[in-house]
């Protein structure tokens, strides 16, 4: 597989793709992504000073959280391969802390990494949690956290990452030997990135239904989606051996969420609601990955 962080580097030709928040490219090699980074060097490492108002508490714990179910099989998938009592946890972008609560309930030591600052001290303040706002890459993990924890978590992070390489071996550097990487992400070989492909095609580059929900060059935005293939390429080059790899179905944020961002409208959105919670209640469609991962030693 080709070096995607060098690619990212040196973007050249047009975009495959033409989407209301953002441009994709397309590799020789298939790799999608966009010419957006986010200004990591900027980001401070202090938390806040911040005040929550009601609206953005609500953002965390009706949308951002609003998925019960989801922090709950993240939780199980740990539990599956590593014993919770005493095991060391980092999870980057712990968002609101909701999956690191449940996994110290059950006797982990746990630690989060956010470099949102509303997040971070949301998840500071609501589940008293360790947060640091630094990211992987820097040095205040890679030389004082190497081999520190035995699993490491990136819960929809990758897609969101400037350089998905550097922060996957990045992260692996924290791990101890035999320590466990776990990743869910949007998966590109199936159905809801297809279908905006061929809606994007058919029309002309003018309904491209849901890549517009897919990619954003907002500031920690969805930058790049992986195909299996990819994913399982990226681990083997960071020294990682597949443990697991599976498809399955989840959606993060309500669906009016992204029926927002494919309609543009908010009658569209109301109208089709009924139908969509009927369609994938009925028929769950497999949009994610789970990648788990082990340290060689």
């Amino acid at each position: 597989m080709e070096n995607i962080d060098e690619l990212k580097h040196a973007v050249e030709g047009s975009p495959r793709y033409r989407l209301a928040n953002a441009s994709v490219f397309v590799s020789p090699q298939g790799f999608h992504f966009i010419d957006y980074l986010d200004p990591i060097n900027e980001v401070s490492a202090q938390i806040g000073p911040v005040e929550l108002s009601d609206e953005e508490i609500a953002y965390i714990e009706s949308s951002l959280q609003s998925n019960a179910e989801r922090f709950e099989n993240q939780v199980q998938v740990v539990r599956r391969h590593v014993s919770r009592s005493g095991m060391k946890v980092l999870d980057i972008g712990c968002g609101g802390g909701l999956f690191l609560s449940k996994l110290r309930s059950e006797g982990a030591v746990v630690t989060g990494l956010e470099l949102s600052d509303k997040r971070a001290f949301y998840a500071k303040t609501k589940h008293q949690l360790e947060v640091v706002k630094r990211p992987i890459e820097s040095d205040f993990w890679q030389e004082g956290y190497v081999g520190a924890f035995d699993a490491v978590t990136l819960w929809d992070v990758i897609e969101h990452v400037n350089y998905p390489l550097n922060t996957l071996q990045s992260s692996v550097k924290v791990l101890r030997s035999g320590g466990l990487l776990f990743i869910d992400t949007p998966c590109r070989d199936a159905f809801y990135h297809r279908v905006g492909e061929l809606t994007y095609r058919l029309s002309g580059g003018r309904y491209p239904t849901f890549l517009n929900a897919m990619y954003s060059a907002h500031q920690f935005g969805h930058k790049q989606i992986f195909s299996t293939k990819e994913m399982k390429s990226l681990f083997e080059q960071c020294d990682l051996e597949v443990i697991e790899l599976r498809k399955f179905h989840e959606l993060s944020f309500p669906y009016s969420f992204y029926l927002k961002k494919i309609f543009k409208s908010d009658l569209m959105v109301k109208l089709s609601l009924p139908l969509v919670n009927l369609l994938l209640t009925v028929f769950p469609v497999r949009n994610k990955m789970l990648i788990i991962g082990r340290r060689r030693t």
